[in-house]
């Protein structure tokens, strides 16, 4: 189990169809990928530096994922020749429920390995990470004037057949909403940052929260707690990874 006393607590967007449609097709690779005899990724023991890397060897084949010395994972969506999102951070999803009148808890490490998927466009775009039985995706747009980007949503998608989550109770019928991954989402803008620079933060933590209408498991939340972040979307082929914004310390509730 993860422990969390590591972690001090202190345009134009894109069309909702293409959205909803992405989250469909992970939904039906979750439920064809996931491997229930494969372990769960264990916690990484990584030195965490607070210095920020400059910009990386690109000469990696399209979405990537590599390791710096000190073990903390980066992620990289490549459009054409050239990086176009780059996520660098050593990161725990977390998510607690109802059971029996208890709250249970199912949480794991993002691997450094994973299938890194996406999408880069003028005002939008958006990273997927998908480990067995997990799929994370960080959707950013700019400001209207593009001057900035931000995270405008961030979506968990998890299988109930992971371990820690087989007891969760499924509203509807078992044979079929079972086979769908449930939904965790955080919907507020976060972290404005200047285009053409990388936000950074030792330590951020994020809650995410299910859609009532999906009807959801009882008393269902997430957290998504990312250590070392270094995100930067919109990149240009030439740019480097530069710094922008740097915030020690975050905690980003609904």
């Amino acid at each position: 189990m993860f422990d969390k006393s590591n972690f001090t607590l202190p345009k134009k967007t894109g069309p909702e169809e293409t959205e909803k449609e992405t989250l469909d097709i992970l939904a039906v690779s979750m439920v064809l990928g996931l491997s229930l005899n494969q372990a769960s990724p264990k916690p990484r023991v990584t030195k965490f530096s607070p210095t920020t890397e400059a910009s990386r060897d690109l000469s990696l084949p399209p979405s990537t994922t590599t390791a710096d010395s000190s073990g903390v994972a980066i992620y990289r969506f490549r459009k054409y020749d050239y990086t176009c999102i780059l996520l660098k951070t050593d990161a725990v999803v977390e998510v607690k429920f109802r059971l029996h009148d208890l709250e249970e808890q199912a949480d794991s490490f993002v691997p450094n390995k994973v299938t890194v998927e996406g999408n880069c466009d003028d005002y939008s775009s958006f990273i997927t990470l998908s480990w067995p039985g997990y799929s994370l995706i960080i959707f950013f747009a700019k400001t209207p004037g593009g001057q900035r980007w931000f995270i405008n949503k961030i979506t968990l998608l998890v299988s109930p057949d992971v371990k820690g989550l087989q007891g969760v109770e499924v509203h509807g019928s078992l044979e079929n909403e079972r086979k769908s991954p449930i939904e965790l989402h955080h919907t507020s803008s976060i972290i404005p940052t200047p285009v053409g620079k990388s936000f950074t933060c030792k330590e951020l933590e994020i809650e995410l929260t299910p859609n009532e209408k999906d009807n959801p498991p009882s008393g269902i939340y997430g957290t998504l707690f990312l250590r070392l972040l270094q995100v930067q979307p919109f990149k240009d082929e030439t740019a480097p990874i530069a710094v922008g914004s740097t915030l020690a310390i975050a905690v980003v509730v609904t």
